[in-house]
């Protein structure tokens, strides 16, 4: 009897010390957690900082979350180009696009051939803007900056690389190279909608 009572003893015991094993490599796993979210969060607001300060935005209450448009990428572009290299202002007997609603800035990031439309005399402003849009116009707009830019030889490193359109090819894997719209995982999701923060914190990478 006193032997078994010994073994019961012994089985909590050991039960008990797993628990607390247990609770100790959750507690761990969640305090690492928490140090990469708050690691993610100071490089975010370091990044709208310095966007403020560049001028790329202003004090406007953004949703950052948001999937960013095409008209509001570019109003973002153009803050960040001009005032480093003055854009072209073209005259056209007619205006590239008829669904900009007048904004000028799309007019004039099409005249440095930063932006293009969808079709003719349409821009789409309204549209949501895909990663692989915004990797296009990354790189164009670092181009009239002068900017210079990895030239990659694609290796076919993104197991969706079959999905990224052939325009936008060289551009994905150049900002790869930099560390600049990469993914975390081993897709880039060319096709997937960029969100405010996220074009705000490429714009200021590529700074």
């Amino acid at each position: 009897m006193l032997k078994k009572a010994i073994t019961i003893i012994l089985a909590l015991a050991m039960m008990s010390g797993t628990s607390v094993f247990a609770s100790n490599e959750t507690e761990e796993s969640n305090n690492a957690t928490q140090i990469e979210q708050n690691s993610e969060v100071t490089a975010f607001e370091s990044d709208i900082s310095r966007a403020v300060s560049l001028g790329i935005i202003n004090n406007e209450n953004y949703n950052f979350n948001d999937d960013i448009t095409r008209e509001q990428f570019c109003n973002f572009v153009y803050n960040w180009v001009n005032p480093i290299k003055e854009l072209p202002i073209f005259k056209y007997e007619r205006a590239p696009f008829d669904d900009t609603n007048g904004n000028d800035k799309i007019t004039v990031l099409y005249s440095a051939k930063i932006v293009s439309g969808k079709g003719d005399y349409i821009f789409s402003p309204n549209d949501k803007l895909t990663r692989e849009e915004a990797a296009t116009i990354l790189c164009r707009a670092a181009n009239y900056l002068d900017i210079e830019l990895p030239l990659v030889k694609v290796d076919m490193s993104y197991a969706d690389n079959s999905e990224i359109s052939s325009w936008a090819v060289s551009s994905v894997y150049s900002l790869k190279t930099l560390n600049i719209l990469n993914n975390t995982d081993e897709n880039f999701n060319p096709k997937a909608n960029i969100t405010i923060s996220q074009a705000v914190s490429a714009l200021v990478r590529l700074s």
